[in-house]
Protein backbone atom coordinates (compact mmCIF):
# COMPACT_ATOMS: atom_id res chain seq x y z
CA UNK A 1 0.00 0.00 0.00
CA UNK A 2 2.93 2.43 0.88
CA UNK A 3 4.88 2.02 -2.45
CA UNK A 4 1.43 2.31 -4.43
CA UNK A 5 0.94 5.54 -2.54
CA UNK A 6 4.49 7.04 -3.29
CA UNK A 7 4.22 5.61 -6.83
CA UNK A 8 0.92 7.79 -7.45
CA UNK A 9 2.10 11.20 -5.58
CA UNK A 10 5.54 10.54 -7.98
CA UNK A 11 3.04 9.86 -11.43
CA UNK A 12 1.40 12.94 -9.94
CA UNK A 13 4.44 15.36 -9.94
CA UNK A 14 5.51 13.88 -13.22
CA UNK A 15 2.49 14.63 -14.71
CA UNK A 16 1.95 18.38 -13.08
CA UNK A 17 5.53 18.76 -14.11
CA UNK A 18 5.19 18.03 -17.95
CA UNK A 19 1.86 20.39 -17.69
CA UNK A 20 3.98 23.07 -16.73
CA UNK A 21 6.80 22.36 -19.29
CA UNK A 22 4.64 22.58 -21.90
CA UNK A 23 5.22 24.54 -24.29
CA UNK A 24 1.72 25.66 -25.64
CA UNK A 25 0.96 26.38 -22.17
CA UNK A 26 3.59 29.07 -21.65
CA UNK A 27 3.09 30.33 -24.44
CA UNK A 28 -0.76 30.87 -23.97
CA UNK A 29 0.69 32.41 -20.13
CA UNK A 30 3.30 34.72 -21.97
CA UNK A 31 0.35 36.08 -23.95
CA UNK A 32 -1.80 36.67 -21.27
CA UNK A 33 0.95 38.48 -19.36
CA UNK A 34 1.54 40.64 -22.28
CA UNK A 35 -2.39 41.56 -22.49
CA UNK A 36 -2.21 42.41 -18.87
CA UNK A 37 0.45 44.63 -19.23
CA UNK A 38 0.12 46.77 -22.70
CA UNK A 39 -3.52 47.18 -20.53
CA UNK A 40 -1.37 48.55 -17.56
CA UNK A 41 0.24 51.00 -19.52
CA UNK A 42 -3.30 52.05 -21.52
CA UNK A 43 -4.60 52.97 -17.79
CA UNK A 44 -1.24 54.85 -17.35
CA UNK A 45 -2.29 56.95 -20.34
CA UNK A 46 -5.34 57.05 -19.76
CA UNK A 47 -4.29 59.02 -16.42
CA UNK A 48 -1.40 60.90 -17.95
CA UNK A 49 -3.85 61.93 -20.73
CA UNK A 50 -6.57 63.36 -18.07
CA UNK A 51 -4.26 65.00 -16.05
CA UNK A 52 -2.84 66.51 -19.15
CA UNK A 53 -6.15 67.98 -19.97
CA UNK A 54 -7.05 69.21 -16.42
CA UNK A 55 -4.05 70.77 -17.00
CA UNK A 56 -4.25 72.23 -19.96
CA UNK A 57 -7.77 73.68 -19.51
CA UNK A 58 -6.41 75.04 -16.16
CA UNK A 59 -4.00 77.22 -18.45
CA UNK A 60 -6.36 77.98 -20.92
CA UNK A 61 -8.66 79.13 -17.54
CA UNK A 62 -5.66 81.46 -17.16
CA UNK A 63 -5.22 82.67 -20.64
CA UNK A 64 -9.42 83.51 -20.73
CA UNK A 65 -8.83 85.30 -17.65
CA UNK A 66 -5.90 87.31 -18.95
CA UNK A 67 -7.24 87.97 -21.92
CA UNK A 68 -10.58 89.05 -20.25
CA UNK A 69 -8.86 91.50 -18.43
CA UNK A 70 -7.01 93.27 -21.43
CA UNK A 71 -10.49 93.68 -23.24
CA UNK A 72 -11.89 96.53 -23.80
CA UNK A 73 -15.23 97.19 -21.25
CA UNK A 74 -17.96 97.01 -23.24
CA UNK A 75 -16.48 93.51 -24.35
CA UNK A 76 -16.23 92.15 -21.32
CA UNK A 77 -18.62 89.50 -20.00
CA UNK A 78 -20.81 90.07 -17.60
CA UNK A 79 -20.43 89.44 -13.54
CA UNK A 80 -22.83 86.78 -12.99
CA UNK A 81 -21.70 86.77 -9.16
CA UNK A 82 -21.37 89.11 -6.60
CA UNK A 83 -18.53 86.85 -4.92
CA UNK A 84 -16.32 87.39 -8.52
CA UNK A 85 -13.99 89.90 -8.41
CA UNK A 86 -13.14 92.50 -11.88
CA UNK A 87 -10.53 93.23 -12.82
CA UNK A 88 -9.36 96.19 -15.69
CA UNK A 89 -6.03 97.60 -16.45
CA UNK A 90 -5.73 100.73 -18.94
CA UNK A 91 -2.68 102.70 -20.14
CA UNK A 92 -2.99 105.28 -21.81
CA UNK A 93 -0.25 107.10 -24.49
CA UNK A 94 -3.47 109.93 -25.38
CA UNK A 95 -6.25 110.76 -23.82
CA UNK A 96 -9.14 108.44 -23.91
CA UNK A 97 -11.90 108.12 -22.27
CA UNK A 98 -13.16 104.67 -20.35
CA UNK A 99 -15.68 102.94 -18.89
CA UNK A 100 -15.25 101.10 -15.87
CA UNK A 101 -17.38 97.83 -15.10
CA UNK A 102 -19.09 99.67 -12.07
CA UNK A 103 -20.68 102.19 -14.74
CA UNK A 104 -17.92 104.82 -13.52
CA UNK A 105 -16.88 107.13 -16.39
CA UNK A 106 -13.16 107.75 -16.50
CA UNK A 107 -11.25 110.38 -18.72
CA UNK A 108 -7.63 109.46 -18.59
CA UNK A 109 -4.72 112.07 -19.42
CA UNK A 110 -1.93 111.36 -21.54
CA UNK A 111 0.65 108.91 -20.46
CA UNK A 112 -1.88 107.75 -16.99
CA UNK A 113 -1.83 104.13 -15.60
CA UNK A 114 -5.19 103.05 -13.93
CA UNK A 115 -6.28 99.90 -12.26
CA UNK A 116 -9.48 98.97 -10.93
CA UNK A 117 -11.19 96.56 -9.28
CA UNK A 118 -14.47 95.56 -7.50
CA UNK A 119 -16.54 92.81 -5.69
CA UNK A 120 -19.87 92.93 -3.96
CA UNK A 121 -18.56 95.17 -1.12
CA UNK A 122 -16.38 97.80 -2.53
CA UNK A 123 -14.75 99.64 -5.41
CA UNK A 124 -11.13 100.26 -5.58
CA UNK A 125 -8.81 102.45 -8.07
CA UNK A 126 -5.17 102.50 -8.39
CA UNK A 127 -3.65 105.84 -10.25
CA UNK A 128 -0.09 104.44 -11.11
CA UNK A 129 0.85 107.30 -12.51
CA UNK A 130 -0.56 110.42 -14.83
CA UNK A 131 -4.08 112.12 -14.30
CA UNK A 132 -7.54 111.17 -14.46
CA UNK A 133 -11.33 112.51 -14.44
CA UNK A 134 -13.60 110.49 -12.44
CA UNK A 135 -17.19 110.84 -12.92
CA UNK A 136 -18.20 107.88 -10.48
CA UNK A 137 -21.38 105.99 -10.41
CA UNK A 138 -22.96 106.49 -7.26
CA UNK A 139 -23.41 103.46 -5.25
CA UNK A 140 -24.18 103.73 -1.48
CA UNK A 141 -23.63 99.94 -0.66
CA UNK A 142 -20.55 99.89 -2.04
CA UNK A 143 -17.60 102.74 -1.62
CA UNK A 144 -15.58 104.03 -4.67
CA UNK A 145 -11.69 104.87 -3.41
CA UNK A 146 -8.26 106.04 -5.36
CA UNK A 147 -4.96 105.02 -4.27
CA UNK A 148 -2.15 107.12 -5.41
CA UNK A 149 0.73 105.90 -2.99
CA UNK A 150 0.54 109.25 -1.36
CA UNK A 151 -3.41 109.82 -0.75
CA UNK A 152 -6.36 107.65 -0.53
CA UNK A 153 -9.55 109.28 -2.20
CA UNK A 154 -13.14 107.94 -1.18
CA UNK A 155 -16.32 108.63 -2.43
CA UNK A 156 -19.96 107.02 -2.92
CA UNK A 157 -21.00 108.78 -6.05
CA UNK A 158 -18.90 112.15 -7.49
CA UNK A 159 -17.12 113.58 -10.03
CA UNK A 160 -13.61 114.74 -9.66
CA UNK A 161 -10.34 115.49 -11.15
CA UNK A 162 -6.72 113.28 -9.65
CA UNK A 163 -3.45 114.24 -10.83
CA UNK A 164 -0.22 112.52 -9.08
CA UNK A 165 2.71 114.42 -9.78
CA UNK A 166 6.20 113.86 -9.05
CA UNK A 167 5.76 114.46 -5.10
CA UNK A 168 2.28 115.15 -4.89
CA UNK A 169 -1.30 113.94 -5.17
CA UNK A 170 -3.38 116.76 -6.45
CA UNK A 171 -7.86 116.58 -6.10
CA UNK A 172 -10.12 118.96 -7.25
CA UNK A 173 -13.78 118.56 -7.02
CA UNK A 174 -15.92 119.53 -9.23
CA UNK A 175 -19.44 117.83 -8.13
CA UNK A 176 -20.18 116.36 -4.72
CA UNK A 177 -18.04 115.61 -1.67
CA UNK A 178 -14.93 113.73 -1.50
CA UNK A 179 -12.80 112.53 1.56
CA UNK A 180 -9.26 112.44 0.95
CA UNK A 181 -6.23 110.90 3.66
CA UNK A 182 -2.52 111.29 3.49
CA UNK A 183 -0.25 108.45 3.54
CA UNK A 184 0.56 108.36 7.39
CA UNK A 185 -3.20 108.38 8.32
CA UNK A 186 -2.85 111.50 10.22
CA UNK A 187 -4.89 113.97 8.07
CA UNK A 188 -8.19 113.82 6.33
CA UNK A 189 -10.38 116.41 4.95
CA UNK A 190 -13.96 116.22 3.21
CA UNK A 191 -13.96 118.60 0.00
CA UNK A 192 -16.79 119.89 -1.80
CA UNK A 193 -16.73 121.63 -5.16
CA UNK A 194 -14.49 124.11 -6.10
CA UNK A 195 -11.95 123.03 -3.52
CA UNK A 196 -9.03 121.15 -4.35
CA UNK A 197 -6.23 119.36 -1.80
CA UNK A 198 -2.41 119.08 -2.14
CA UNK A 199 -1.68 115.81 -0.90
CA UNK A 200 1.85 115.25 0.53
CA UNK A 201 2.81 112.22 2.84
CA UNK A 202 1.80 113.71 5.97
CA UNK A 203 0.33 116.67 5.12
CA UNK A 204 -2.72 118.25 3.33
CA UNK A 205 -3.34 121.33 1.77
CA UNK A 206 -7.21 123.05 0.96
CA UNK A 207 -7.25 125.33 -2.20
CA UNK A 208 -9.73 127.02 -4.12
CA UNK A 209 -10.45 126.79 -7.44
CA UNK A 210 -12.71 128.17 -10.00
CA UNK A 211 -13.45 126.11 -13.45
CA UNK A 212 -15.95 124.26 -14.78
CA UNK A 213 -13.40 121.45 -15.89
CA UNK A 214 -10.40 120.42 -15.59
CA UNK A 215 -7.28 122.46 -17.17
CA UNK A 216 -5.64 119.58 -19.39
CA UNK A 217 -9.16 118.76 -20.95
CA UNK A 218 -8.68 122.47 -22.39
CA UNK A 219 -4.92 122.29 -23.05
CA UNK A 220 -3.61 124.03 -20.45
CA UNK A 221 -0.88 122.93 -17.39
CA UNK A 222 -1.20 125.03 -14.43
CA UNK A 223 1.54 125.11 -11.98
CA UNK A 224 1.15 126.70 -8.50
CA UNK A 225 5.01 126.88 -7.00
CA UNK A 226 5.94 123.54 -7.39
CA UNK A 227 9.27 122.46 -8.26
CA UNK A 228 11.37 122.91 -11.04
CA UNK A 229 11.73 119.06 -11.38
CA UNK A 230 8.51 118.60 -10.53
CA UNK A 231 7.29 121.31 -13.47
CA UNK A 232 9.25 119.20 -15.82
CA UNK A 233 8.07 116.08 -14.67
CA UNK A 234 4.37 117.44 -15.75
CA UNK A 235 5.49 118.83 -18.98
CA UNK A 236 7.36 115.57 -20.14
CA UNK A 237 3.66 113.83 -20.59
CA UNK A 238 2.87 115.71 -23.07
CA UNK A 239 6.18 116.30 -24.81
CA UNK A 240 7.79 114.05 -27.60
CA UNK A 241 11.21 114.53 -26.31
CA UNK A 242 12.37 115.29 -22.85
CA UNK A 243 12.53 118.65 -21.15
CA UNK A 244 16.01 117.84 -18.69
CA UNK A 245 18.03 120.29 -16.26
CA UNK A 246 22.26 120.54 -16.78
CA UNK A 247 23.29 122.18 -13.48
CA UNK A 248 20.43 123.71 -12.31
CA UNK A 249 19.34 124.73 -8.77
CA UNK A 250 16.84 122.22 -7.45
CA UNK A 251 15.16 124.82 -5.07
CA UNK A 252 14.02 126.99 -8.12
CA UNK A 253 10.24 126.86 -7.90
CA UNK A 254 7.74 127.52 -11.29
CA UNK A 255 4.20 129.03 -11.05
CA UNK A 256 2.07 129.65 -14.37
CA UNK A 257 0.02 128.70 -17.27
CA UNK A 258 1.45 126.68 -20.05
CA UNK A 259 -0.07 125.38 -23.41
CA UNK A 260 1.13 121.49 -23.20
CA UNK A 261 1.13 121.86 -27.24
CA UNK A 262 3.81 124.22 -27.40
CA UNK A 263 6.65 122.25 -24.56
CA UNK A 264 9.06 124.50 -26.57
CA UNK A 265 7.56 127.72 -25.51
CA UNK A 266 6.33 126.34 -22.40
CA UNK A 267 10.38 125.65 -21.54
CA UNK A 268 11.56 128.97 -22.75
CA UNK A 269 9.33 130.95 -20.31
CA UNK A 270 10.39 128.90 -17.44
CA UNK A 271 14.07 129.78 -18.50
CA UNK A 272 12.86 133.31 -19.25
CA UNK A 273 11.04 133.70 -15.67
CA UNK A 274 14.52 132.27 -13.83
CA UNK A 275 17.69 133.20 -15.82
CA UNK A 276 17.86 130.17 -17.58
CA UNK A 277 19.36 129.20 -20.99
CA UNK A 278 17.55 127.07 -23.50
CA UNK A 279 19.19 124.35 -25.75
CA UNK A 280 17.22 122.05 -28.40
CA UNK A 281 18.73 118.97 -29.26
CA UNK A 282 17.46 116.12 -31.48
CA UNK A 283 16.42 113.83 -28.58
CA UNK A 284 16.26 116.98 -25.92
CA UNK A 285 15.46 120.61 -25.05
CA UNK A 286 18.07 121.52 -22.00
CA UNK A 287 17.59 124.12 -19.23
CA UNK A 288 20.85 125.41 -17.97
CA UNK A 289 22.30 127.89 -15.57
CA UNK A 290 23.12 131.08 -17.77
CA UNK A 291 27.02 130.80 -18.36
CA UNK A 292 28.40 134.20 -15.73
CA UNK A 293 31.00 134.81 -17.94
Amino acid sequence: MNFSHQHDYESDNALEKAIWDDPALLAALELVDAQQNEQLEQAKKRRRLAQYSWGGGAVAACFAIFMWTLMPVNEQPPISSSDLVAVQQFTSGKAQQVNLSDGTQVAMNVNTQLEFSENSHARKATLANGEAYFSVHRDESRPFTIDTGNATIEVLGTAFNVDKTLRETLVDVFHGKVSVTSLDGTQHVELVKGQRARVSDSTIQVLQFNASQPDWQQGWLDLDNVSINDALFQLNRYSEKPVVLSNVPSDIHVSGRFAVDDILGAAKLIAQLNELDVNQYPDSIELSKKDEN
